[in-house]
């Protein structure tokens, strides 16, 4: 397995809470692939609070962000940005890796094409992993991500309808001609399977999708059940 003490950062999507990725996290936790370590919450008002659990110098280091307000992509990526900023002030974190499920991959992917941010004050995105996400960025929006940046893209398929039953298939898919000429690699992984495992609010749930982040992020999958 990789062991670095990159952290890597949970968005969750539309009215996401604790749950929305709290399960993905125990599981890589529970299986020493990473390592839970920080839950960040950030009030209405964009007040930033770190409940710190383990150490930041530890294996994958796994970071929960939870925004009061749930409900506007724009202003979590706004704050996400602060989030981000502080993390590098406060614990000297110089590298994250970012992932989103649902609009919380719009909220990174808003961070990462959003020219103002003073990104020079913030950790270097070096891995993204979106899980069912729409993506109605237009090609140019690629040219203003690093170039360093390596992208996971993930989506469901429900008994190939090509849909997970929330984003067609194809929508999510569109990911790859926005971003894969500027940047590092790109790769993309389709779930397929029955709406038990496979519906869009599932996702975060599947054993599957936890092995397929898990290699992405520290090269090692292995000791998540299939």
């Amino acid at each position: 397995m990789q062991k670095n003490e990159v952290p890597t950062l949970f968005i969750p999507g539309y009215r996401g809470n604790r749950l929305s990725f709290g399960g993905m996290i125990f599981r890589l936790d529970h299986y020493g692939l990473g390592t839970k370590a920080m839950v960040v919450r950030v009030s209405t008002k964009g007040k930033v609070k770190f409940e710190q659990r383990r150490s930041l110098k530890t294996k994958n280091p796994l970071i929960q962000v939870l925004f009061a307000n749930n409900r506007d992509e724009r202003l979590e990526a706004v704050q996400l940005g602060k989030v981000l900023t502080m993390l590098k002030q406060k614990y000297q974190v110089k590298q994250v890796n970012l992932v989103g499920h649902s609009s919380g991959g719009n909220i990174a992917f808003n961070y990462l094409t959003n020219t103002s941010a003073k990104k020079s004050q913030a950790p270097q995105v070096m891995k993204f992993v979106n899980i069912a996400t729409t993506f109605p960025g237009k090609e140019k929006d690629g040219k203003k991500l690093d170039p360093q940046l390596s992208i996971l893209n993930i989506a469901g398929n429900i008994w190939n309808f090509r849909t997970d039953g929330g984003i067609p298939l194809d929508r999510d898919m569109a990911l790859k001609k926005i971003v894969k000429p500027y940047i590092k690699s790109y790769q993309a992984k389709i779930i397929s399977g029955s709406p038990l495992t496979t519906y869009h609010s599932m996702l975060h749930e599947n054993g599957e999708v936890d092995r397929a982040v898990a290699v992405f992020l520290f090269k090692n999958g292995d000791q998540v059940p299939r």
